[in-house]
């Protein structure tokens, strides 16, 4: 029988936690979406905002396929 070698549990995350937008400044997940326009290659662009810091940010969503 081989020992699994120990991992601290700060560093164990699920694949789902692992995904989404994080901010730069304070590492809060959590955002707004001021406003979502399109852009002229077909993708959306969102301007989102921090819920804790207020912090700005531009995502841009492609489409997949």
């Amino acid at each position: 029988m081989t020992e699994q070698p120990l991992i601290p549990a700060d560093k164990k995350r699920a694949a789902h936690e692992m995904r989404g937008i994080v901010c730069p400044s304070c590492g809060c997940k959590h955002f707004s979406v001021i406003y979502a326009r399109p852009t002229r290659e077909g993708h959306i662009r969102r301007r989102r905002e921090c819920r804790n810091c207020g912090r700005r940010i531009t995502t841009y969503e492609h489409s997949i396929g």
